[in-house]
């Protein structure tokens, strides 16, 4: 009998205990309300989000996921990481890029019902800067991490200006984290004590019910009026046709029964955890913003030697492996600038290639003698263990003793923060902006562990990038860092993860993008 097989016979049997939303009762009044054709987009999410509130510290995926069919900010994320307007038309930048002045749509409204204008944009921002609020995003606002905010002014009500203490080009990039995006709220969002009730915002879906640890309703907002541009990422047009539901259901083989049974919709699954092919359902894939990489601890005693990492990466045969790790749905990508990504230019398709004559000459230069080099890796995420032994497996060909250090993802993370480690198949997320990777891995790992590449030259060369927002001018400079990051070897980039979906055919519209995100807006159910 094939698994799919098997799924299909036990799906019935399963769906009410893997679905605890779906009672007697619920179910009954939703296959009753998809009769009458109001039919429900249903979402398969791993966990229950914490909170209800964007860019909490409490936040994760299914906060994220939810809430970005909720909420919007001025402006918004585009499919290739640039930046379009959402509830602000247009902005003007000063010449010395300090003051930003936006120009607000007119006639959009709150799911309360109350109009958007700009004293609702102070009035978010300072609540969400507030320190007993809990944004963790503080950071790219007072300084911390990002721009310093120094004034929020609203000459009328269509217009609002920040005031930075410098210039930032991060600052509208920082808008649109899709951790914890800027969001505008309505006043009507917290009690008449400040506490936080609900996110009662703008966009496209309303946040109408939340059963903890069964489902949150969202129900379509009649009075939303969409964008005229089309639709890219989480800008342009946006129609929310029918209400959805984001349902818990924590195991991912559960997930897939209720797919099968039809209770679910959508789900997001690992690249091991697909289902077979049918007339009922389809993969959606596409390519996010999630580099994988090989990292390398150049502190230690046998990698501290540039050409003894080198080696290693001309050991290995990179696109075979990627190729293998993904099942042939990515390929090789060795630059930490997406390949979606709108600055991605041809010098960073420029990587490794195999060469083991090259390699071994290196390893008897640098005076490698057989040395053993632990891999660290994990089973929580199947592809970076199936990393970790292909990485293996073409290293002992090449003469390089290693073996593997399979650990549990809790201290794998711990040791990647600590440093502790000397070679590690490994993933980033995704950042909204390039120079946000590149200054996540550049640093001096004596001050601190988690960097990756200490090249001061580096380091200075992503600086000259601060306040400078031309396209052109910052593809380049990343083009030239991931030059020297290939002279230097300090990881080995090999593709972006990709974003895989098993959706169900009676949806239309649902599509991929770099940032992962769920978007059931612009989707419809027959």
């Amino acid at each position: 009998m094939s698994r799919l097989t098997t799924l299909c016979r036990i799906g019935a049997a399963v769906v009410a205990i893997v679905l605890p939303v779906f009672a007697k009762a619920e179910t009954q009044r939703t296959l009753s309300s998809t009769a009458i054709g109001t039919p429900e987009i249903r979402v398969a999410e791993g966990t229950d989000t914490p909170t209800s509130m964007p860019g909490n510290i409490a936040r994760n995926t299914m906060t994220d996921n939810v809430l970005a069919n909720v909420v919007e900010s001025l402006v918004a994320l585009r499919a290739d990481l640039s930046i379009g307007p959402m509830l602000a038309d247009s902005w003007d930048i000063s010449s010395d890029a300090r003051t930003y002045t936006f120009h607000l749509r007119h006639g959009v409204v709150f799911h309360d019902g109350s109009p958007f204008t700009s004293s609702a944009v102070k009035w978010s921002f300072d609540f969400l800067m507030r320190p007993e609020n809990g944004f963790m995003c503080r950071g790219n606002y007072d300084g911390h991490r990002g721009a310093k905010v120094v004034g929020v002014r609203t000459p009328d009500a269509y217009t609002v200006v920040f005031e930075l203490d410098r210039a930032n080009e991060l600052f509208l990039k920082d808008m649109v984290d899709t951790h914890c995006q800027l969001a505008i709220l309505s006043p009507s969002s917290v009690d008449s004590s400040g506490h936080w009730l609900r996110p009662v915002a703008t966009g496209p879906y309303i946040f109408a019910d939340w059963r903890r640890g069964q489902y949150i309703l969202l129900k379509r907002f009649a009075q939303y009026r969409p964008r005229g541009e089309p639709p890219s990422g989480l800008a342009g047009a946006k129609v929310a046709y029918d209400d959805a539901r984001f349902v818990v259901i924590p195991d991912e083989a559960a997930q897939k029964v209720a797919v099968v049974a039809g209770q679910v919709d959508m789900m997001s699954v690992s690249g091991d955890g697909l289902v077979g092919s049918d007339p009922r359902w389809r993969v959606i894939v596409g390519p996010s913003a999630d580099p994988v990489e090989l990292l390398m601890q150049s502190q230690d005693p046998t990698l501290a030697d540039a050409r003894v990492r080198r080696a290693i990466a001309l050991a290995l045969d990179l696109p075979a492996i990627v190729n293998a790790v993904t099942d042939g749905r990515a390929h090789y990508s060795p630059s930490l600038v997406p390949e979606t990504s709108g600055v991605f230019g041809p010098g960073d398709r420029v990587g490794f290639s195999q060469n083991i004559g090259e390699a071994k000459r290196l390893l008897a230069e640098a005076g490698y003698h057989g040395q053993t080099l632990k891999i660290e890796t994990n089973h929580r995420f199947p592809f970076m263990f199936s990393l970790a032994v292909y990485v293996q497996s073409l290293l002992r060909k090449a003469g390089i003793s290693t073996e593997l250090d399979v650990v549990d993802w809790g201290k794998q993370v711990a040791d990647f923060r600590a440093g502790h480690f000397q070679i590690m198949s490994f993933a980033y997320s995704a950042r909204t902006d390039p120079a946000m990777m590149f200054s996540d891995i550049l640093g001096d790992k004596a001050k601190s562990p988690m960097a990756q590449w200490n090249n001061p030259e580096a380091l200075k060369l992503l600086q000259s990038l601060r306040g400078v927002t031309d396209a052109s001018e910052r593809g380049q400079t990343f083009e030239q860092l991931h030059k020297m990051m290939i002279a230097d070897v300090p990881m080995i980039v090999l593709y972006d993860t990709p974003d895989l979906r098993i959706v169900s055919n009676r949806l239309e519209g649902v599509t991929s993008w770099p940032m992962r995100r769920t978007r059931v807006f612009n989707v419809v159910k027959h």
